[in-house]
């Protein structure tokens, strides 16, 4: 009897450091869009250690609670904590178990299982979210558009709305236009356009679209006290599918696309740049075209990267491709036609479409020299000998030589042959700052020379193209007196 009466002794005293855990949900059947509320209750007081919940059942927890209650009963007081989470699945799922650690030892929570349903629409919801497409079958990379349609009840007190687009790795969303809202039956309702376009073939599926609708509530917690909160209800459309066609082997290019090009001028001093500018437009995957390349004879070329846009034009998303070029040249030349080709989806078959050829006069051209090669030989050569003659001068011929000889003397000595000779040697110098002559100087003498090739890329750049390439003036200098002394050779 003395043991006995120790052992309720020590139970006595122990028992306000037991506590137990019970998990509770307040539902486990909803429909697709529903909250569900979890609870962790905690009774009795001591050391309590539990891991972070930031998800349950896969989801990530939208709001969460905590509170604490004391009882007396019998004399004895009981603690209760209470740890409250809401979260919004999308599919079935279980609440796995949670290991809470009290006063040093591990308890392990049961599982709960989620069963969700797909949420049926009625035409009395508060809100209601819908999505329909311009086409049921398109080309892989061919642009078509979803329409996302909003519904909400005129006297729902709505806080903020967030909308999350069903992620597919399948479908590329382009761009977003958000139609103006209106009135409707009840209903505040507006519309969102989403242009897409499909990156693989066979069946997809477009949605759920989930919509996130945070509004203002009253409820009750635990223990019957009304409390004022915010609610975020989670709504649902319905889904889509959406038939893909392969593109015929060598064709990037779906829709309706028109292309032009166009040039600053038609006529160009030798050495500078025409600027040529090439605009692509249409329904269609803009974004695939690559950039062009031009290879004209006897003219350098310089790109600049594409600019691509897309924009609403009369009710259809419209895409832009635009891209710019300059040409050096010293003599006339042709710029080639830029050409497209693409699946035009009206008659499913190839089409393609190119820009006119333009062609550009250089002023002040260098002359095109083709000199005929002309071999001599010594049997064509033909020595006639004045036998009268027979080699020798006569004396009349001699005494004229001599006076035409002094007088060409006397007239020479008088011409200043220094300061001549100076002038000419400095009239064919360049110089550096002259930027067009330096680079008509530069561009006909880069073909054995990558350094005086690099010179000329930098200043075609920095002249045409707005650039602002760093110059070495020292050793274009030197440059340009070498290539200067090679012309005079």
């Amino acid at each position: 009897m003395k043991n006995l009466g120790k052992i309720i002794l020590l139970f006595i005293f122990c028992l306000p450091l037991m506590a137990e855990v019970k998990v509770s949900v307040d539902q486990d059947q909803v429909a697709r869009g529903e909250s569900v509320s979890f609870t962790l209750r905690i009774i009795g007081e001591g050391k309590v250690e539990l891991p972070p919940i930031d998800e349950l059942c896969g989801y990530e927890i939208e709001g969460r609670r905590q509170s604490r209650r004391e009882a007396f009963s019998n004399g004895q007081r009981t603690v209760e904590l209470s740890l409250m989470y809401a979260f919004t699945p999308e599919k079935s799922c279980v609440i796995e178990p949670i290991a809470v650690n009290l006063n040093g030892k591990t308890q392990m929570t049961k599982a709960i299982n989620i069963t969700v349903s797909k949420m049926s629409i009625t035409k009395n919801d508060a809100f209601v979210v819908t999505l329909g497409t311009d086409k049921k079958s398109v080309y892989v990379g061919e642009p078509f558009e979803m329409k996302v349609s909003f519904k909400e009840r005129e006297n729902i007190d709505k806080l903020a709305e967030g909308i999350s687009l069903a992620e597919s790795k399948n479908i590329w969303i382009k761009s977003e236009h958000k139609g103006r809202v209106f009135l409707k039956d009840g209903y505040k309702a507006h519309d969102n356009i989403y242009a897409l376009a499909a990156q693989q073939n066979g069946n997809l599926t477009l949605g759920p679209l989930r919509w996130d609708v945070q509004v203002r509530s009253h409820t009750k917690d635990y223990w019957g006290t009304w409390m004022a909160s915010a609610k975020t209800r989670a709504v649902f459309s319905n889904e889509l599918k959406i038939d893909v066609k392969p593109l015929p082997e060598g064709v990037s290019l779906v829709g309706d696309l028109q292309i032009e090009a166009k040039v600053d001028k038609n006529e160009i001093n030798a050495g500078e740049a025409v600027n040529v500018t090439i605009k692509v437009k249409g329904h269609a995957n803009i974004e695939d075209i690559e950039a062009f390349d031009v290879h004209v004879s006897g003219a350098q070329a310089f790109k600049e990267e594409p600019v691509i846009k897309h924009f609403l034009e009369a009710g259809r998303y419209i895409g832009s491709f635009e891209q710019k070029l300059a040409l050096v040249a010293q003599r006339d030349f042709m710029i080639p036609s830029f050409e497209l080709r693409y699946m035009d989806v009206e008659t499913d078959t190839i089409i393609t479409v190119q820009s006119e050829p333009i062609k550009i006069k250089v002023l002040n051209a260098e002359p095109k020299v083709d000199k005929e090669l002309k071999i001599s030989r010594p049997e064509e050569v033909k020595t006639e000998i004045n036998s009268a003659d027979n080699g020798y001068l006569t004396l009349a011929q001699g005494v004229f030589l001599l006076l035409t000889g002094l007088l060409l003397g006397t007239v020479a000595s008088k011409i200043p042959w220094g300061r001549f000779l100076r002038q000419k040697k400095l009239k064919p110098a360049v110089s550096a700052k002259e930027t067009k002559e330096v680079l008509q100087l530069l561009m006909g003498n880069m073909k054995d020379d990558s350094e005086v090739e690099e010179l000329v890329q930098k200043l075609c750049e920095n002249l045409y193209e707005g650039k602002s390439h760093e110059i070495n003036k020292k050793r274009l200098k030197e440059i340009l007196k070498r290539l200067q002394a090679q012309d005079h050779r």
